[in-house]
């Protein structure tokens, strides 16, 4: 004998299975939404770390670069001899300087020939140990910008010569820098260099090639104790530049400092 349900459970029943049945199409529905959102937050993050993995590649140098160092650098990477060919055993004379710095550019145009006149005499061993310090003083990067094109003529032409220029074009105040026009076509024109040479110097100066050989050589500067700029070591003693009454006292004063007087 067969029993039939009223019609009011049916219809109760009939209710409670929609119920269920659409509450687990919105779970389904949240549950998709989910995965959806973490897929698009995943490329998301993934987009924003190439991007940023882009653009840090755009700032660096490449490997090579990274670790190229200038002609006659000396062998702590710390600085570039000037006159490589003295014989050892003649006093060494470091100067530290910041190309942005006032007094480093007053004492080059004053005293820069004789000192380097001196040194290619072989009275002593020139090291030039650029520094950017400035850089951050002065919120710019035209100390490093100028160090690292120094570096690139040394691979083109004569290093202290390109150096000298630099001071001779150091603006009248402090802060303003130099020019990439200044350092990259200007001065290198000013020294006849033409062709292959000056293509070779601009692709240097343009990759910032030895960008981090200057980072290093201020580092290693700070890490020397070197304070302030200009500075001058002889054998790893500092001179007293204020007892020089002229430039032409420099190699006098060197001998002096070197005898440990």
């Amino acid at each position: 004998m067969s029993t039939k349900k009223p019609a009011g459970s049916t219809s109760a029943s009939n209710r409670r299975a929609q119920m269920r049945a659409e509450a687990e199409a919105a779970a389904q529905r949240a549950r998709q939404r989910k995965i959806l959102v973490t897929a698009v937050s995943v490329v998301v993050v993934a987009a924003l770390i190439i991007a940023g993995v882009v653009w840090a590649q755009s700032r660096q140098q490449t490997p090579a670069a990274s670790n190229a160092v200038p002609p006659n650098t000396t062998a702590a990477g710390d600085g570039i001899r000037v006159n490589p060919g003295v014989a050892e055993g003649k006093p060494v004379v470091e100067l530290f300087f910041d190309y942005q710095c006032p007094g480093c550019g007053s004492l080059e145009r004053s005293a820069g020939d004789v000192i380097l006149g001196a040194a290619q005499k072989g009275d002593y061993q020139l090291v030039y140990r650029p520094m950017t310090f400035l850089d951050t003083n002065l919120r710019n990067d035209a100390s490093e910008r100028a160090a690292n094109a120094a570096a690139c003529y040394a691979e083109v032409g004569d290093y202290p010569k390109y150096h000298q220029l630099i001071f001779n074009n150091q603006p009248a105040k402090e802060g303003d820098g130099y020019t990439d026009t200044l350092l990259r076509d200007q001065l290198p024109a000013q020294l006849g260099t033409t062709g292959d040479k000056l293509t070779q110097f601009q692709t240097c100066y343009d990759q910032g090639k030895y960008k981090n050989f200057v980072d290093h050589t201020n580092t290693e500067a700070a890490k020397a104790g070197v304070t302030g700029t200009p500075t001058i070591r002889v054998n790893g003693k500092d001179m007293d530049l204020s007892g020089l009454a002229k430039p032409a006292d420099f190699p006098a004063a060197v001998a002096k400092t070197a005898a440990g007087q």
